[in-house]
């Protein structure tokens, strides 16, 4: 068997180089199909923003209520 994978190294090589340029290619093109649109995108990082402001308001606040 090793001598077998010795003689046929060359093509060993060259189809795990094409199994690896065909997952990258079929995960870069599933990718740019069934991405977030950038709409949608850009409303889930103002909403979080907005969240993360309104978590600090409630910070801000109970620290100076426990202060007084």
């Amino acid at each position: 068997m090793i001598q077998f994978i010795k003689e046929h190294w060359v093509q060993y090589l060259i189809g795990a180089t094409v199994a690896v340029l065909l997952g990258l290619g079929l995960s870069f093109f599933l990718g740019s199909i069934w991405s977030t649109p950038e709409s949608i995108r850009a409303e889930r990082v103002e909403a979080e923003q907005q969240k993360g402001e309104e978590l600090d308001e409630i910070d801000f606040e109970t620290r100076s209520a426990s202060r007084d």
